[in-house]
């Protein structure tokens, strides 16, 4: 265990990308939309905007996964390291992160909705819908989707790391031909009205937790089918 924990550890050596840069990010964009938002006439939104720009901490913590493997997966092997304990290490290193990353959120959302969208209107950390939940559904809307990210990043490094740029490239035209075939298939059976109502009648919870829940034990599972052969 000890072992492993060193290994979490490790990821910080040297590493703003892992610690700084992604709520750099957030907190760059954050600030943008109030100058934006501050700068408009008063009056001139009749409802309260909601921006989008809560997916670049997101969009970061994908590029900290796959930078995570390639920086650290050979330096790791070349210290001994086996591959089992640098999957479980980076594991545990991603979990505090995400853990970390959305208490933080669901604290901002907060003073969001205790200063009405930051005296603005503007809903940046809740969106409108998040902040309708109790505490731990919050967390749980906020660090699985983050999670699953973080892993996606993982998996590619992991590709990348067994098969390079081959392996990658064809991993990706892989995924585009099952969602091609399946919008194809929904589409020649006219079925884009039932995956309508499904979206509609499916909770936040389900969308934002729930699937990607899954989605986070299929990318471990093959970020370490990956691993466990690959060869710095």
């Amino acid at each position: 265990m000890n072992r492993i924990v060193s290994i979490a550890r490790m990821q910080t050596l040297g590493r703003l990308d892992a610690l700084v840069w992604p709520l750099g990010v957030l907190l760059i964009a954050f600030t943008i939309n109030i100058l934006i938002f501050a700068s408009l006439p008063h009056g001139m939104l009749e409802t309260d905007p909601i921006s989008g720009a809560l997916a670049s901490i997101y969009i970061t913590c994908l590029a900290f996964g796959a930078v995570a493997v390639n920086q650290h997966f050979p330096l790791a092997l070349g210290l001994s390291v086996t591959r089992r304990e640098f999957t479980l290490g980076l594991g545990l290193f991603a979990a505090v992160q995400v853990v970390a990353y959305a208490i933080f959120l669901v604290v901002m959302q907060a003073i969001e909705d205790a200063t009405d969208g930051w005296g603005l209107h503007l809903r940046f950390f809740g969106l409108g819908v998040i902040d309708e939940h109790a505490v731990p559904v919050q967390f749980a809307i906020y660090a699985v989707p983050m999670l699953a990210m973080t892993l996606l990043g993982t998996t590619a490094g992991a590709l990348y790391m067994r098969w390079r740029a081959t392996g990658l490239i064809t991993a990706a035209m892989l995924v585009l031909l099952v969602l091609g075939g399946a919008a194809a298939l929904i589409g020649h059976y006219d079925g884009w009205p039932a995956v309508g109502r499904w979206f509609v009648h499916s909770s936040l919870v389900t969308l934002t937790a729930g699937w990607p829940l899954l989605l986070v034990a299929l990318l471990g599972a093959g970020s370490w089918a990956a691993l466990r052969r690959a060869t710095p």
